[in-house]
Formats: C-alpha cells, structure tokens, sequence
C-alpha cells in the first residue's frame, strides 16, 4: 500500500474498531438497538426538570428560573422546562422514565475527566480504556456494532473493528468509494496486515451502510428539524428503520456548558433535544421499530444550584436523565436533591449513582453485566422481566 492510498484511509471519517459477542447476548442484541444522546458541555438539571414547589430554586436562580406559569408540571413537586413539549408528550404517554438527581461519589468538575468516568463507569479516582458498553461482553470479533455519529466514541470505546465513527455520513460514503485497489492480507508485517485489514473493514462496512441507505422505504415520514443533530437523528432512524441489525448508536448535542446568559441558549438547547427525540419516536413506530429501540440521554455533570453573576450557572455535580422506548415504564424514579441540603461547593448532592442506571440497561435490555456496574442496585424502568423483553 503506497503512501497516497494510506493517506486517503487516514482521512476517511471512520474508524473501525474487536467488539466482543457471546452467542446468547448476540441473540438478545438482534433487532435492539440503544440510541445513547451525549448533552455535551454539562446540562443544568435544574432548570430542565424544575423543583418549582421550593422556594429555594427561585432564591438561588433570581435572573434565570423558569416562572411557574410556562411550566410543563409532571406532578405538585417537578415540573420540565417549556421547551420540551415534545419529552412531555413521551412522558404522558407512559414511554419516558425520568432519573432523578444522577451522578458519582466525590465528583470530578472537569469536563474531560467527568466524561471519561461517565463513559467508562469506573469510580472518580480511578482510570480506565475501554467504554462501559466495551467491558460488558467477552471478546469475540463480530460484524458491524455501532454508530458514532460526531463526537468521541465514549461508551463504545474498545470496541476494535467493530464501530465505526461518521462525522459527515454522505462524505465517508463518497471517499470510501476511491479505495479500490484490490487488497491482499499477506505477509510477515503485522502492522501492515492491520492497516490492510482496516482498510478492508472501512469498505465492507461503508457499502453494507450504503446499501441500507439506498433501500425503498427508508424516506422518513417524519421530518427533522434541520441542524447538525437534525442530521445525527436523520441517520439514526434511516438506518435503523431499514432494519440494519446495529445494536448501538451514539450522537451528541453540544453547547451545554452555558456561564454566561443561559436561558435562551439553554431552552434552544432543550428544545432541539425534546423535538428530537419526539421526532425520532414518531419515526420507529411508523416503522416498528420503537418496541426494539431505547434512548438514553447523559451528561458529564449538571450546573451549580445558584446562578452566577453572568445569568449562568457554573460546573456542578448531579442532574436528571432520560430513558425513553416502546418497553420503557414511564414516571419519575430516584430523589430529587433537595436544594436544602447542599454540598460545600453548593452543589447538589447526587441521590442515584449513575452505574445503576448502566446495570438496568445492561440487565435488562443488553441481557449481560460487568463488575464495574453489577454492584450497583438496579432500577426498575423497564415495562417487563428480562425475559420477556428479549423474547420481542
């Protein structure tokens, strides 16, 4: 392989990384798939799900609480931001489990150490490879598991040869296409066989995603809004709703680390997350897919309780999440952390350890565990026993 051509490898939008499947978890996996959603920068929770009952919130937030008159209330305590109309109707429906006040021991306020813990499950102090979803099945190398849509690939990290990662899906598709030269995995040269063998995964995977994309019937119903998480979701129902047999994908939202006049760019924020996921819903029940598929949204970390004196908020600890799908038990799970009882930071005190939302997943939609979330007590957001989901 000449320099040119490696070249033009190395500037593919793509990666392909052993992804480890055991015969029984593989059986779960067909036709499931996890749509994990990174709010990057950190999300206030606080002014996403609302404790508008306390009077603390409007006291700590003078310039940028939410008034109790545009409020979207879940019950006489919580009630979700204006702009999320859409995550509403999911959560009327029954179809949206809302984890409250999330988050880890002694945490860490760094956005990159913060994600690092958040993709990984490991504890705060300590510091491992490979992504959480990486670390819960043997290895074994297998076709195509994942889709990373921009971003890192976070909890697929370790996933070798078995993701791969589009920043612009119709550009990778394009360069792709100028590999052609006939490939031969021989000789004495490890890296060199690796490089070949990547090489050749890039194209295998590039026209199995091409020839999804071109089937009659995968023209969405239901359009998305048009920005560049628009096109992340427009990719995501497209190929799931062509039945691809891909169990992951990860997109991301950015923007969220909002220091300086957070309201209108926060409720923009919120609003292209709860239209999309609303859309993205619309889209796999007009297909059928919505009983295979969850969501999953996360974040490095919430927003301090008190505004600053920017009309923001600073790097905080706790904050809710959002779990939605066909065989999701809607309503409210965990504690919300009173406002009341603050750390010395004056920052919330997280009530859920993030890890047990991971053990539920993997218990109950993954069908597998590992020891870094098994210790974690499970949550109970799921419609049916294992069994039975993984019967669907």
């Amino acid at each position: 392989m000449d320099r040119r051509t490696l070249l033009k490898l190395l500037a593919l939008n793509a990666a392909i990384l052993p992804f480890p499947l055991s015969a029984d978890t593989a059986k779960h996996l067909q036709n499931k798939h996890l749509i994990l959603i990174e709010l990057k920068g950190g999300n206030d929770g606080i002014n996403t799900l609302i404790p508008y009952s306390d009077p603390l919130y409007y006291r700590l937030r003078p310039n940028i609480a939410i008034p109790k008159s545009e409020l979207l209330t879940l019950d006489d305590q919580v009630a979700l931001h204006p702009s999320m109309s859409g995550i509403k109707k999911i959560f009327d429906a029954g179809e949206l489990a809302i984890i409250q006040g999330v988050g880890y021991p002694n945490p860490n306020r760094s956005h990159f150490r913060s994600i690092e813990i958040w993709d990984t499950a490991s504890k705060s102090n300590e510091y491992l490879d490979d992504g959480w979803l990486d670390t819960l099945l043997p290895k074994q190398t297998g076709s195509l598991q994942g889709v990373v849509f921009g971003g890192t690939y976070g909890p697929l990290s370790g996933m070798d040869r078995s993701v791969i990662q589009i920043n612009n899906i119709q550009r990778f598709l394009n360069q792709s296409k100028r590999i052609r030269a006939q490939i031969y995995i021989t000789g004495d040269n490890d890296a060199m066989v690796h490089l070949l063998q990547t090489e050749s995964e890039v194209r295998k995977s590039a026209d199995m995603l091409s020839s999804y994309l071109k089937k009659k019937g995968t023209t969405l119903k239901f359009p998305f809004k048009k920005s560049n998480f628009g096109k992340q979701l427009n990719m995501a129902a497209q190929l799931i709703n062509s039945n691809i047999d891909v169990p992951f994908f990860k997109l991301s939202l950015g923007g969220f680390d909002t220091h300086i006049n957070q309201s209108k760019k926060h409720a923009g924020l919120l609003k292209q997350l709860s239209d999309g996921i609303f859309t993205l819903r619309e889209n796999l029940i007009d297909s059928g897919a919505w009983e295979n598929s969850v969501i999953m949204t996360y974040s490095e970390f919430g927003r301090r309780a008190s505004e600053n004196g920017s009309r923001g908020t600073d790097h905080g600890t706790a904050a809710p999440l959002f779990v939605a799908g066909g065989t999701i038990k809607g309503g409210l799970f965990g504690t919300y952390p009173p406002l009341s009882s603050l750390d010395k930071n004056g920052d919330l005190v997280y009530t859920t350890d993030f890890r047990s939302l991971y053990h539920t997943i993997a218990k109950d939609w993954l069908g597998a565990s590992s020891r870094h979330i098994q210790a974690f007590p499970e949550l109970s957001f799921f419609d049916t026993i294992q069994e039975k989901a993984f019967s669907k």
